[in-house]
């Protein structure tokens, strides 16, 4: 298999992924796809409350690096597994 032909198997892949991550306390649920692409945020209305934004906002971008940290982790497994499996995993060799 090409290299050009593996990248796109490897993007294929991370599109179908789903990263689901709830804050916690269950507040907020952030789906990213594994290119770390918003694909559903969903928010529990009793954190609408006026004197709860700040902790709304808070535990948005709490779940979100969440999310893109387990994301960035699918990633990386993507990409190893499809390279482990092309012709440049004998190049990763020399160097380990």
């Amino acid at each position: 298999m090409d290299l050009d032909k593996l990248l796109a198997q490897g993007k294929k892949e991370l599109l179908a992924k789903k990263i689901e991550t709830v804050s916690p306390g269950g507040g907020v649920k952030i789906v990213l796809n594994g290119l770390m692409e918003v694909m559903e945020i969903k928010i529990n209305p009793a954190l609408f409350k006026e004197e709860k934004v700040d902790y709304l906002e808070r535990l948005l971008k709490e779940t979100f690096n969440l999310a893109a940290k387990r994301a960035q982790k699918i990633i990386a497994e993507e990409i190893e597994k499809n390279l482990s499996n092309s012709p440049l995993s004998n190049l990763f060799n020399l160097f380990g």
